[in-house]
């Protein structure tokens, strides 16, 4: 549990890192006293999603009205999660009065998708996070930046809060919490992710269903998009950086979206020798291009990332920038092989 010292603004004094404990969140959620609208970051990944439905099971289990807000589109390799299709569009969304938006595994309103981000200024707010550095948020703010997932940290407030949680929240929580630590390999995992593991395995949740459908299971357009990002794929600064992407024209030609490409980044990551890895995507003709960064010691993707006006952990963060796929490529590709560069010196 954080102490007082980890409820202070970042430098600048912009941001707060947390404002409650898990406690004061716990009694937060009770005392709301209409619907919970639960939202969270542009583009869903596994902790993303199994958070922001695993406190929706869990409040709909105690007789609470709950719904995801603005999860779409929601990666295919979760339909086996119950609850897969509730999400709620935000667009044409009308809250009621006492209505309360919970923001879980995000930190800023800037990160969540456009049409959700008014409902932020709008509604009364919590926000359930574990990224650095910290929460933008105007109401209750949980942010535990040592926690391997938000779907941990949501699991501890449900847990405080007297909650039900049965085997459906049990799984999309366990999803959170397996994806965001590479399957309990990444550093961020810590004794306490462990135990929360634990836990949820006693909850009933089926380890090997789950396995298959987030691993194991794959639409054929995604593999064939994935073909399409090896003929891309270069190494850089004598193998320490390696690069790969994917233009309108390829998402086009395979029917396929961002969601498709979720976790694309490790192909580039796994590249023996490598200790930065890249996936720059542009999905969509007339929009951004976004950068997935993964990192190995020394390096800080977070601090790169924010070079960019992105963010994330210091092994893995994103950034979205305007501009051209072939432009951006050039950037990423040149920030990373100086890092590269400044890490050899430093050695």
């Amino acid at each position: 549990m954080e102490n007082d010292t980890d409820r202070r603004t970042d430098p600048a004094g912009a941001r707060r890192r947390s404002d409650v404990d898990e406690e004061e969140m716990a009694r937060a959620l009770l005392a709301a006293p209409g619907r919970f609208a639960v939202a969270t970051h542009l583009r869903p990944d596994g902790d993303a999603f199994g958070s922001a439905l695993g406190l929706c099971h869990a409040l709909r289990a105690a007789g609470r009205e709950a719904f995801p807000l603005g999860l779409g589109p929601a990666p295919e390799t979760y339909d086996c999660l119950e609850g897969f299709g509730w999400n709620v569009p935000a667009e044409g969304f009308e809250p009621r009065p006492d209505d309360t938006l919970v923001v879980c595994d995000c930190g800023t309103p800037e990160r969540l998708p456009a049409a959700v981000r008014p409902f932020a200024a709008s509604m009364a707010t919590l926000c359930i996070d574990h990224h650095e550095p910290g929460a933008g948020f105007p109401g209750p703010c949980l942010v535990r930046p040592a926690a391997a997932s938000a779907s941990e940290v949501v699991f501890d407030v449900l847990k405080r809060a007297g909650l039900p949680v049965g085997r459906a929240a049990a799984e999309a929580l366990w999803v959170g919490i397996a994806t965001d630590t590479g399957r309990f390999c990444y550093d961020a995992t810590s004794p306490a992710t462990m135990r929360a593991a634990a836990e949820l395995l006693a909850l009933g949740v089926r380890t090997q269903l789950l396995s298959e459908c987030v691993y194991g299971a794959f639409p054929l357009r995604r593999l064939r998009l994935q073909k399409r990002l090896l003929g891309t794929l270069r190494t850089l600064a004598g193998g320490a950086v390696a690069v790969c992407s994917l233009s309108p024209e390829d998402y086009a030609a395979e029917g396929c979206d961002s969601a498709d490409s979720e976790n694309f980044v490790d192909v580039a990551r796994a590249v023996r020798g490598v200790r930065l890895a890249a996936f720059v995507r542009k999905v969509r003709p007339d929009g951004k291009v976004n950068v997935s960064l993964r990192t190995k010691e020394p390096f800080d993707a977070a601090a790169i990332c924010a070079e960019w006006e992105g963010g994330g952990h210091k092994r893995a963060a994103g950034a979205t920038l305007a501009g051209g796929l072939d432009e951006i490529l050039e950037l990423v590709s040149a920030r990373l092989a100086r890092a590269a560069a400044e890490g050899a010196e430093a050695r």
